[in-house]
């Protein structure tokens, strides 16, 4: 479409919102056209998914199983597996108990991942307005247990030991736009998120919506694209593009 007649378009569906639903914020007025709309001036839906595809060709890191004993800087001990900082997460054993209202109504026995202090780290997403209409910053990324294993991701991703550099290596890109989370009360979305329990012990992320001036931002690398929000949803319909750290935070 025409970026004139998508910028008249957007503005006429925001008013038309605005008149049956006067209870709402002008954000949730702007969500509702989101949904209904793309966009994005940037990008159109195709090129994301070739861009996608490029990033996925162009990966050559190889990921390999190998003996928990061959492990580097992580230790194996009695009563759990964990690295040797002392960050990062660890490996317990559970055993849980009867009348758990699960399957196993005698209990089970099973490993899990503990993080440290519990807490994961920042999922942090940032919105701009690229000439008055809305568009996230995503990233393509790759994790070693990812489907793919490239997945659209949130701007930010990244634990409190990376953020802390306890790997020795740099800070992620954009944890600059999200240091102030804690004093900071004009974010969209700023709460704590929790993680399945099946597999981390009480495990939680910071979860974190952004609204940042345009002329603020810029692009690393090419792993980072401005999508819209209906773009995002529609990749959701594709096979495990989006992980689900994103799909979390555009409906919240």
């Amino acid at each position: 479409m025409d970026k004139k007649l998508l910028i008249k378009e957007y503005q006429e569906r925001k008013e038309f919102f605005s008149s049956k639903f006067s209870e709402l914020s002008p954000y949730d007025i702007e969500n509702l056209v989101e949904h209904s709309m793309c966009t994005n001036i940037t990008i159109d839906f195709d090129s994301i998914i070739s861009w996608v595809q490029r990033i996925k060709e162009e990966f050559n890191t190889e990921v390999n199983e190998i003996p928990l004993n061959q492990l580097e800087n992580w230790k194996i001990d009695e009563n759990k597996i964990s690295h040797n900082s002392g960050k990062f997460f660890e490996i317990l054993g559970l055993r849980i108990g009867s009348n758990a209202g699960r399957e196993v109504s005698s209990g089970w026995d099973q490993p899990i991942v503990k993080e440290f202090n519990f807490d994961g780290g920042v999922l942090g997403l940032i919105r701009t307005y690229i000439e008055g209409l809305p568009h996230y910053l995503v990233q393509a990324r790759f994790e070693p247990g990812n489907y793919g294993p490239i997945q659209i991701s949130p701007t930010l991703q990244a634990t409190f030991s990376n953020l802390n550099q306890e790997h020795g290596g740099r800070k992620p890109h954009y944890h600059e736009f999200f240091n102030d989370f804690q004093e900071n009360n004009e974010y969209i979305f700023n709460s704590w998120l929790t993680e399945d329990g099946g597999k981390f012990y009480k495990k939680r992320n910071r979860g974190l919506v952004k609204q940042v001036r345009y002329e603020d931002t810029y692009i690393v690398d090419e792993n980072f694209k401005w999508v819209s929000l209906f773009q995002i949803k529609k990749m959701m319909k594709e096979n495990a593009i989006i992980n689900p750290h994103l799909a979390r935070l555009i409906f919240l």
